[in-house]
């Protein structure tokens, strides 16, 4: 069985079936998302896992569990003004803040 982390972090193209929050952290990736916010209880945790099944010093973005909806938004919005691509990942909706330039 490949390591998850491992097909993330891929730089080759390649085939996998994946579920659909693990593609979406791929997605991510390729996008050049800088910044992740989520908070814990969020029922999307496969995009949690598949993020933290990267190590750490090679995940290209900040991940963090927040301590709720709003700080988690917060986080991302900061990102943003800085001029960073960011996404917050909640119960009821994954948004992605674009750079703010």
């Amino acid at each position: 069985m490949k390591n998850l982390g491992t097909v993330l972090l891929s730089q080759e193209p390649f085939s996998e079936i994946v579920m659909g929050n693990t593609a979406l952290v791929r997605a991510m990736i390729e996008a050049g998302t800088r910044v992740v916010a989520s908070y814990p209880g969020s029922p999307t945790p496969e995009i949690a896992t598949a993020i933290e099944s990267m190590p750490r010093e090679q995940r290209p973005f900040y991940f963090e569990f927040s301590t709720n909806e709003k700080v988690a938004t917060e986080v991302a919005y900061g990102a943003s003004v800085n001029g960073h691509l960011a996404t917050m990942v909640c119960n009821y909706a994954i948004c992605s803040v674009f750079e703010m330039k």
